[in-house]
């Protein structure tokens, strides 16, 4: 969408992945290790209400985010139904068109990272996507750290200030560890309890707070 682009188009990451409690630490991992690099993450659980419809809203984000990430990983039956859901495979879709049709920003294209839980699923539930690689992270929060970092580690040089480092992916696991281990003491200054923060209704405090004490322990 020409004209309509926020100046942080460079360094958002639009996170395509599974929005349940099972995902919610491979989500924490993604989102944590995504500003850990110096980027920005975006998801369709970032607003709420009905200004505009979900797709609406996905592809808004899509189109303001030089990056996405995307877990292709779910597939199997949901107790609740017989077919599996399409959405992630979907907004995947999405992302590879805004490549192929408004591929480039001044400083450069757009790209997307693939993952997918074990080797080769990707290949097996979408064939089109053959000569796409695709990082695989075992249902592991420090694989999808390593994953993260290996993706934007290289998009860095024309998305950040220059001379801005990222960080090797076990620096971010061993912060991410420890933030963690903090949060417990942190939600405590909050009138948000313990058991909220960990739900995906309160991915955004979450996030706020992770940025927070990222800001504040620098490396």
């Amino acid at each position: 969408m020409p004209g309509a682009r926020q100046p942080l188009f460079d360094v958002s990451v639009f996170v395509n992945c599974p929005f349940d409690e099972a995902y919610k630490p491979l989500l924490d991992a993604l989102l944590f290790s995504i500003h850990d690099c110096g980027f920005l993450a975006r998801s369709a659980l970032e607003v709420s209400g009905s200004g505009e419809t979900r797709l609406d809203k996905i592809a808004r984000i899509i189109g303001e985010s030089r990056f996405s990430v995307h877990d292709i990983s779910r597939v199997e039956l949901s107790p609740a139904s017989p077919l599996p859901r399409f959405n992630m495979p979907f907004e995947c879709g999405l992302a590879f068109g805004s490549m192929l049709y408004e591929p480039a920003s001044k400083s450069g294209p757009r790209d997307l990272l693939l993952l997918a839980a074990e080797k080769f699923q990707d290949k097996l539930t979408l064939s089109d996507l053959s000569g796409q690689d695709a990082s695989y992270h075992d249902g592991q929060p420090a694989l999808a750290i390593k994953a993260v970092r290996k993706f934007l580690s290289s998009k860095a040089r024309t998305a950040l200030p220059a001379g801005v480092p990222v960080r090797g992916h076990e620096s971010i696991v061993a912060r991410f560890e420890k933030f963690k281990a903090d949060l417990p003491a942190l939600v405590a200054g909050t009138p948000i309890s313990e058991a909220e923060i960990g739900s995906l209704d309160y991915v955004a405090e979450w996030l706020g707070l992770a940025t927070s004490w990222q800001a504040a322990h620098p490396r």
